[in-house]
């Protein structure tokens, strides 16, 4: 199986989303082409001249640094500074560049969980607590798929209500929908009025996951058309994450 950049990345991603970053920062990828295979990776605090010599002779392909790259736009890349040359050698390299900075230290088990562990803290609190941002969604599922949709939402990280998981709420009615012209129905007959037996599915996901859960809602719907609606919640709730840690 090839291991890509995109793919590393995004597991990291999965443990410091960038939305945990600090407005002034700029975490992510910065250099190269994220769908080159890597086999492998060298860690950094920074990219300098050093840091680009190793990886050039460890034969890695990317570099996965504390500190960005690049922290501001790019105005210039000239050869005749250091940066530009920095830049012009890992290109010519192919060797890819990858930040994780603010994101990281506030993550759940991230730097500042290390090193707050690392001083044998008890009672650990954060600092400066990040809330997420929720939304509700509502679908409208035949009965004998109601157990599939509920499950596909669950693996795509909707219905976590702090150490819960699969959270829903379902209450059954009966949906109606008449099939036109050039549709495909998974129930009923073009032309004809149907009513179905119906669960009106509940449940919550934070924002951050709402393109993979309904990607993961749809391709588990029967239907060919799914009615379903989004609702932005009014509260929000501890991640656990967040800049800073205290303790005793």
């Amino acid at each position: 199986m090839t291991v890509t950049g995109k793919g590393i990345c995004e597991l990291l991603e999965g443990l410091a989303p960038l939305e945990l970053a600090e407005p002034w920062d700029n975490p992510g990828w910065q250099l190269g082409d994220p769908g080159v295979p890597v086999e492998r990776v060298l860690l950094s605090l920074d990219v300098d001249e050093g840091v680009c010599r190793e990886a050039i002779e460890m034969s890695a392909r990317l570099i996965i640094t504390h500190h960005p790259l690049f922290f501001k736009e790019i105005k210039e890349i000239r050869l005749d500074s250091p940066r530009g040359a920095l830049v012009a050698g890992l290109i010519k390299a192919g060797i890819g560049v990858y930040a994780a900075h603010t994101n990281l230290d506030s993550a759940r088990w991230g730097v500042n969980d290390a090193l707050a562990r690392r001083l044998n803290l008890r009672d650990i609190q954060v600092l400066r607590p990040v809330r997420e941002k929720y939304l509700k969604l509502v679908v409208f599922v035949p009965l004998d798929h109601v157990d599939g949709v509920r499950e596909a939402l669950g693996k795509a990280g909707a219905g976590w209500i702090g150490n819960y998981s699969d959270c829903t709420f379902g209450v059954q009615g009966t949906g109606t929908f008449r099939p036109r012209e050039g549709t495909n129905p998974y129930i009923g007959t073009r032309g004809q009025l149907e009513k179905v037996p119906e669960v009106r599915l509940e449940t919550i996901l934070p924002k951050r996951l709402e393109k993979q859960v309904i990607e993961a809602m749809l391709r588990a719907h029967p239907y060919e058309e799914v009615a379903y609606d989004l609702y932005p919640l009014a509260n929000s709730f501890p991640t656990g994450r967040g800049l800073g840690r205290v303790g005793n």
